[in-house]
């Protein structure tokens, strides 16, 4: 009776070899990127004033496609695309309310902003209320963001409403441009609610 053939010396290498190739494989694998949202530059802080008001900044609500750890892009036909190998440091919605805030702090300096949820003893006068329906970078290579923001009364009501637009076209390609691009779009938003806040008076704290 003749016994099965064991593999040969050649045929040891060849496995072994393939293991090898296999495992320098799988350790090239490209691995994903972690970023997060950057307020625009701060302004000199000898020259700002001293805040006499409090401003709450409420979380910004985003839609389910944009809620989520992968950085997202349109197509033409409005195809969601979601990049598996750049991911938000944290939620997009709380990126995006503390950009909001810093901005903010930057733009009206006579006022304190902080973020929701707020602090025990500390009220706001003022909250601004963000909704956003669309934030991503589409198939021209522009980031646009549209949203609905409100001004607040500490007590109910608004003061304030507006819907915005706002589109840039960063010279980066890749993950890297769309997050230089929701900055951008952000500071324009920004801005917008700075000026209302600005025409609204300063309550003493």
């Amino acid at each position: 009776m003749r016994r099965p053939a064991r593999p040969g010396f050649f045929g040891l290498c060849t496995v072994m070899a393939a293991l090898a190739t296999s495992g320098c494989a799988l350790r090239q694998t490209t691995s994903a990127k972690t970023y997060v949202l950057d307020p625009m530059p701060g302004a000199s802080a000898t020259a700002a004033p001293k805040p006499v008001s409090l401003v709450g900044v409420l979380k910004v609500i985003v839609p389910g496609w944009v809620d989520r750890p992968q950085i997202t892009s349109r197509t033409a036909t409005g195809e969601v695309v979601t990049d598996e190998y750049a991911r938000w440091g944290e939620p997009i919605e709380r990126g995006m309310q503390r950009v909001l805030a810093e901005n903010l702090a930057i733009l009206v300096p006579d006022r304190r902003f902080i973020t929701a949820p707020f602090p025990p003893g500390d009220e706001p006068g003022l909250r601004v209320a963000v909704i956003v329906s669309e934030m991503a970078r589409q198939a021209d290579g522009s980031v646009v963001l549209e949203s609905r923001w409100a001004v607040l009364a500490a007590r109910g009501g608004t003061l304030v409403q507006s819907r915005s637009r706002q589109r840039t076209t960063p010279s980066i390609p890749g993950a890297s441009g769309s997050v230089l691009g929701m900055n951008e779009t952000l500071a324009g938003l920004s801005r917008e609610i700075a000026e209302a806040l600005k025409n609204l008076p300063v309550e003493g704290q």
